[in-house]
């Protein structure tokens, strides 16, 4: 049984913003949260499991009174902290708490635009200049941060400036370059997705930025076999492996996006202890014994799929309502011709999901 390594918190649904391409289900925004105390007893719990990582987001997670005190907590356990935040609540004194845990906690602000107009036009008019005062204080101390911005039409222009800005004040940068189709992103990827063309010019200049700026604080949300094969500097979701997530009213799901969609859902933590969920649970099992080679779609033909696994399933099966659904920002790279053939298994197998 492999280490529960990683551990996602989803605190809360409420948001103090109203993004146009958030995934989260506002219908279940106001339902009851549990208290930082039993987000305490399942990090407690889930250190027996080998616990080293606690990612904590929501919605905005400073919109509960006692986020602070937990993240506290938790990194004084030894733990890595990793949090989200639109920054847009975060005052002087919760930067100066969060300032004295050092190396143990690291910051993901949310940034849409490097001006007023553009940010506020994706998360709600006031943000940018509540967002900046944030960074730029969390910056001033020296913390641990990046800032992550989702590509879209308004900020093409933009990227590169907002990734050399930010390396030049001690703060990272993630790329997310595509609206995933989740949530209200289904609309906001058509209305302000950025066309393929557009989108491979400004990838071209990002991935010279990062490889000019090699830095594990440098970063792109793509899948591997999109990348060029000398950049280095992505992620692997660990689902179904070493991840599990926590929904706001306890439940264990694959990833704390997932706690909302029945079929990514592992049991209840206040029926049932972590252990059980984890080391016996039929549908985690079912995600963690996922067979690579029965991927649909282009994802089946090729070779980097034993290690994304086929990338985000919740992406895959949104869209495609498909367990083995092929991933589909690769889908729609093979559609458009423009699949790396470097990455595939078979350059002559028709890869189209679905079957006509």
């Amino acid at each position: 049984m492999d280490k529960l390594t990683v551990l996602a918190l989803n605190l809360t649904n409420r948001c103090n913003l109203s993004c146009v391409h958030c995934g989260r289900d506002e219908s279940i925004a106001r339902l009851s949260e549990l208290p930082a105390s039993f987000f305490e007893g399942v990090v407690n719990d889930a250190i027996e499991l080998g616990l080293e990582q606690v990612n904590i987001t929501g919605g905005e997670i400073f919109t509960r009174k006692d986020a602070l005190p937990l993240i506290q907590k938790i990194a004084e356990k030894g733990l890595f902290v990793s949090i989200e935040t639109n920054g847009v609540l975060l005052n002087p004194n919760i930067i100066n708490e969060l300032a004295t845990l050092g190396d143990s906690l690291r910051i993901s602000f949310s940034m849409d635009g490097f001006d007023a107009k553009t940010h506020d036009l994706i998360r709600g008019k006031g943000s940018f200049e509540k967002t900046m005062n944030a960074i730029n204080s969390v910056a001033d101390r020296g913390i641990n941060a990046r800032v992550i911005s989702v590509l879209h039409k308004g900020n093409k222009t933009q990227i590169l400036p907002m990734a050399k800005h930010f390396n030049s004040i001690g703060l990272g940068f993630r790329l997310l370059p595509n609206i995933i189709e989740y949530g209200k992103g289904v609309y906001a990827c058509n209305v302000y997705g950025v066309s393929y063309d557009e989108t491979q010019k400004i990838l071209d200049e990002y991935y010279d930025f990062l490889r000019e700026n090699d830095s594990d604080r440098n970063s792109i949300e793509m899948n591997i076999a999109l990348l060029p094969m000398d950049i280095e500097s992505f992620g692997l979701c660990p689902w179904g492996s070493n991840m599990l997530g926590v929904g706001p009213q306890g439940v264990a799901s694959l990833c704390h996006v997932a706690n909302n969609e029945s079929g990514f859902i592992f049991g209840d933590l206040t029926r049932t202890p972590l252990n059980e969920i984890w080391e016996n649970n039929s549908v985690l099992a079912a995600f963690r014994n996922l067979d690579p080679d029965k991927l649909g779609g282009i994802c089946g033909n090729c070779l980097a799929r034993n290690l994304c696994k086929g990338a985000c399933r919740l992406h895959a099966a949104s869209k495609y309502n498909d367990f083995y659904a092929p991933d589909p920002q690769c889908q729609t790279f093979y559609n458009l011709g423009v699949f790396p053939t470097h990455a595939m298994e078979n350059e002559d197998l028709d890869c189209t999901y679905p079957r006509k």
